[in-house]
């Protein structure tokens, strides 16, 4: 008798994100980009950065540190949840794993601004944060879209097999 708590074969809503933690997500995700968009624009489009314009760019680079702090605990939620059941059924896997390995990237390269040594390695680790974190939304679109349709493939072949064995079944 098998008495883990592990779940086996997880039910199919599991790997849905429950209403409040996709918000959550999605509103600290669209936080941390518009944050850096803010920071890029008054670092690399302003010509001449006045106390208004390094104030803001301050305080953008604050509110995405904070958000950072936060995305991180999500995914940690993403990883004991999401992650592992929709692994298991195997749903998803070659786009989640690119968001995931985005999401290391950014980590990646975010710890590195903080900690870099040269000022080159800092240049080149800002520019791959930028790039990655431009193209995040775009990937989440992706996964949501991929997910949304492996879900719809799933349930009908469900609904359809289960709608043939009850006709056969049937002596109407």
């Amino acid at each position: 008798m098998d008495v883990s708590f592990i779940m086996r074969h997880p039910r199919p809503d599991s790997i849905r994100l429950k209403r409040l933690q996709k918000y959550f997500l999605y509103a600290v995700l669209a936080l941390l980009f518009l944050s850096g968009v803010a920071w890029a624009y008054w670092n690399y489009l302003t010509a001449t950065p006045g106390d208004f314009e390094t104030s803001a760019k301050a305080l953008s680079m604050k509110i995405h540190g904070a958000g950072a702090m936060a995305v991180l605990v999500l995914i940690g939620m993403l990883l004991s949840g999401h992650v592992k059941f929709a692994w298991r059924a195997r749903r998803n896997r070659a786009n989640g794993s690119v968001f995931l390995s985005a999401f290391a990237v950014l980590t990646i390269t975010g710890y590195g601004l903080y900690y870099a040594g040269g000022e080159r390695l800092r240049a080149w680790t800002s520019w791959i944060h930028l790039a990655v974190g431009l193209a995040l939304p775009i990937v989440l679109l992706i996964h949501i879209f991929l997910g949304r349709r492996t879900r719809r493939a799933i349930q009908s072949s469900k609904k359809s097999r289960f709608h043939v064995s009850g006709r056969e079944g049937s002596t109407f």
